[in-house]
């Protein structure tokens, strides 16, 4: 569905350290321990479920551990921060987009305010990428056949059109990979907040648009980054490539890069907490995650999954994502995150024929 957003929008305009930096908010989210590698967290007696992986998979996951903002040193503290100074000032509409512009009245008003982003986001619309049988004339119509959820990822999109003008073909390709898993995981999050009766749908939508801030920063600031997000990718492999690779990983450039831009400060703790759940278990992650944020902080996780299992391995029917794989470990804990986070209804949801049939549908009128 986003194939070639950038390319329509350029043409328009080592190991974790105890030392911390002295951060200028408190991360509340997270504990001062370290992460326990995900090898140690397989061996522990609530993850005997654990012996269904393969060796080939414990393997990979053995003595992996996830570096956390709390933890990392000076250093880091300062790559951190030179990823984010080479990015430009955000777009005066970014601070609306996390905000707020949950209706459609508002976000058509945003745009009538600025030309420049209202035909960014049309002529995205009417472009091949849509095979729209016919083209849509205006905002409101986007809003409409899209949704505000989508429709804001796209306004986003557009606002970053000058900071990805330079861009080489490469990163284009990593950078719509990124934005296509972001828009997904945004209208999903959207999706599953009005059927599990989330306090605010728009909210969770929101936090979801931003989630992969921090691959933004990632993919324009380091030269190799690009290869990181190919084609089959995992959120696994992404984390540790970018560990490896920079000595730091998304969900640590994107707190930081929400907090210089002056995001909302749950929008900065939820992309801080955005990995979290990949590697604690639910007691761990209930212990290191405010009370409060914990419900958001796993559906946001498996609205990222969702997302990336579209843009990165062509996930097109909801039903082929199964939260119990024993051989996945992205989605191992899932299951007992919902159930631990009292969301079991999301559980059922993900089986739900119905739900299914509304998440497919939502795919098909993107033309993914």
């Amino acid at each position: 569905m986003l194939f070639g957003l950038f390319r329509i929008f350029s043409r328009n305009k080592k190991k974790t350290a105890d030392k911390k930096p002295k951060p200028t908010r408190q991360s509340s989210q997270l504990t001062g321990k370290p992460s326990m590698p995900f090898g140690e967290l397989l061996n522990e007696p609530a993850n005997l479920g654990a012996s269904g992986l393969s060796q080939e998979m414990l393997a990979s996951l053995t003595g992996f551990d996830l570096f956390v903002a709390t933890q990392i040193d000076e250093k880091q503290a300062d790559r951190a921060r030179q990823l984010c100074e080479r990015l430009p000032d955000p777009h005066p509409v970014q601070s609306k987009l996390a905000g707020g512009l949950d209706t459609p009245q508002e976000l058509v008003a945003t745009l009538a305010a600025d030309p420049g982003l209202t035909a960014g986001v049309l002529r995205t619309v009417n472009s091949a990428a849509f095979a729209l049988t016919s083209p849509i004339s205006s905002v409101q119509h986007a809003v409409n056949y899209l949704g505000v959820s989508f429709v804001k990822g796209l306004v986003s999109q557009a606002a970053t059109a000058d900071q990805t003008k330079d861009c080489s073909e490469a990163q284009r390709a990593a950078l719509q990979r990124v934005w296509l898993s972001t828009a997904v995981a945004s209208a999903f999050a959207n999706l599953l907040g009005q059927s599990s009766g989330h306090y605010r749908p728009s909210v969770l939508a929101t936090k979801a648009l931003f989630f992969n801030l921090g691959d933004l920063g990632i993919i324009l600031g380091e030269e190799a980054a690009h290869a990181w997000y190919a084609e089959g990718m995992t959120v696994l492999d992404r984390i540790k490539a970018q560990q490896q690779g920079c000595g730091l990983n998304s969900s640590i450039v994107g707190s930081t890069l929400a907090r210089n831009w002056g995001l909302p400060e749950d929008i900065e703790h939820a992309i801080a907490n955005s990995m979290l759940p990949l590697v604690k278990t639910p007691a761990q992650l209930s212990f290191v995650v405010k009370e409060d944020e914990l419900k958001d902080t796993v559906l946001l996780y498996l609205a990222g999954r969702i997302g990336d299992r579209v843009a990165y391995q062509g996930l097109r029917d909801l039903s082929e994502f199964n939260i119990e794989a024993a051989d996945e470990p992205c989605t191992f804990f899932i299951k007992g995150h919902l159930e631990a986070s009292d969301q079991k209804l999301v559980v059922n949801l993900l089986s739900d024929p119905g739900f299914r049939k509304k998440f497919n549908r939502l795919l098909s009128s993107l033309a993914i």
